[in-house]
Parts: C-alpha cells; structure tokens; sequence
C-alpha cells in the first residue's frame, strides 16, 4: 500500500509538472484587425482571411489559446483599447496614437515604402522626393496615419493644400480612381492588392522607395493582457521571425523583390 501511495504521488508531481511546462492557455483574446483587403476579410461563410488573420492564427497556434478576430477602422480600434476591450490589435504601423491608448508594441517587420502615382503626373527617373515636391500632385493619406510619410512631407501637403485624408485604405486608393488625387505612399501589401482591386494599374506608377522602412506590428493592452503572457506573446513572435512563419505568411501577399527588402526586427 505504501508503495502504491508513493507511486500515485509521483505520477501526480509528473502531471502537474507536464500541466506547468505546457504552460496551458484557457483564455479568449479579442483581437482587433485591420478591415480591408487584403488584411482583413470574411468569407460568405463568415470564415475569416487576409493577412492580419494568418498571422494571429500562427501566433494563437503557437500559444494555443483560443482568438475572435474584429476587422476594425482605426479610429474604433484606438477607442476600443481605451475601454479596454481589446487585447490585442494588429497588423498596424508603430503609432503612438496605440502607446497612448494603453498598449505595447511588439515588432513583427520592417517594409519598405512605395508610391502609387498618376502616370500623367510622373516623369521616368523621378523619386519620392520629386512627386513630393510637385505642386501639382495631389496625395491621398489614411486619417491619423503618418507611418509611411515624414513630418516635413506631411507638413509640406498639408501647406500646399494637396493632401485628402480619409479613414479607410480602400477610400484613399478609391480617390485616384476618381480623379480627385493623383498620388498615394504606402506598403507595398496594400498596394499590390488595392491597385489590381480598384482596376487602375493601367493609370497608374508604383515606385518604390528603399531608403525609407516602416515598422509594422502588435499592440497589446497593458490592462487586460498582463507581463508574463505579454512576454510569452514576445518569444512566439521571436521564434516566428527566425524559422521563417512570418516570411512564409508575407510571401503569399508580396513579389519577391518586394520580399526581400522586409527586415524581421
């Protein structure tokens, strides 16, 4: 009896090492999204997709624990973190309109930047710098967003009242289509979809810019997500970055000689 006692207490002690050692998630994260395509998108069945999806389900995978993912517009997203009803928010540029609302950053890339302009506002040669300098091109920009524009080129639009600023992607790429901007600056992951999507890659150039780089990732709240999981969100994403999960997710939505200008920070 006496050995079956002490056989029963080591096998318990191994079962609640494993239980440790699995580090068992019993939670649901709300995780806020991007609502566009390619980013963000649900099927007719309600299945979800896009970009922001691949990489929380990879991540949640890792850390198997169980996500509901929102597309959401920016502004809702950032009001959201304020009532603490997100835990998460991805795939969006280094902003401290997020750090204000209570969330820390997690790094997942760097992208480069392109332009999207007008073929008859462009000559063959010209760079970024160039476009910018041209009083007669007309930009189109997210509302709040300045991750893919420095404050001397948003200060310059702003003062050449050439810029138009909408609270979608879409709607800023819907804006050339119409004719009332000539020009947008963004990620290459938005460009390449939205430009095919709107059916103006034959009025338009994309020129990129390898000189400037945007870091793209996570917020998490610091309120309902707390140091230790936040830590443990930190080295799946770590691990990501080196066995190639994130390059692999990237590589579906991006040309080759766009992926190899992505750095993994």
């Amino acid at each position: 009896m006496q050995i079956l006692k002490a056989l029963l207490v080591i096998v318990m002690g191994f079962a609640v090492e494993a239980a440790f050692a699995k580090d068992i998630c019993s939670r649901q994260f709300i995780v806020g999204t991007n609502n566009y395509q390619p980013m963000y998108f649900r099927n007719s069945g309600g299945q979800a997709g896009g970009v922001d999806e691949e990489l929380i389900s990879a991540i949640m995978a890792r850390r198997e624990c169980g996500y509901n993912s929102r597309g959401m517009a920016r502004p809702v997203a950032v009001e959201s973190l304020k009532r603490n009803q997100l835990d998460l928010i991805l795939l969006v540029a280094e902003n401290n309109i997020y750090s204000d609302a209570g969330a820390d950053y997690i790094p997942l890339f760097r992208s480069v930047r392109e332009l999207v302009v007008r073929k008859s506002k462009y000559k063959k040669g010209q760079t970024v710098a160039d476009v910018f300098a041209n009083k007669k091109v007309i930009f189109g920009n997210l509302i709040g967003s300045r991750a893919v524009m420095t404050e001397s080129e948003y200060q310059l639009l702003i003062k050449d009242k050439r810029l138009i600023q909408v609270p979608d992607a879409a709607g800023v790429f819907a804006l050339i289509q119409k004719g009332r901007t000539d020009a947008v600056i963004a990620t290459p992951l938005l460009n390449n979809y939205l430009v095919k999507d709107l059916k103006i890659e034959n009025d338009v150039v994309t020129v990129a810019d390898r000189n400037f780089t945007t870091s793209l990732g996570i917020y998490v709240s610091r309120k309902r997500v707390g140091p230790q999981e936040r830590q443990r969100l930190e080295e799946i994403v770590h691990k990501m970055k080196k066995d190639g999960t994130i390059e692999k997710i990237l590589s579906k939505y991006l040309t080759i000689d766009q992926l190899s200008s992505v750095s993994y920070e």
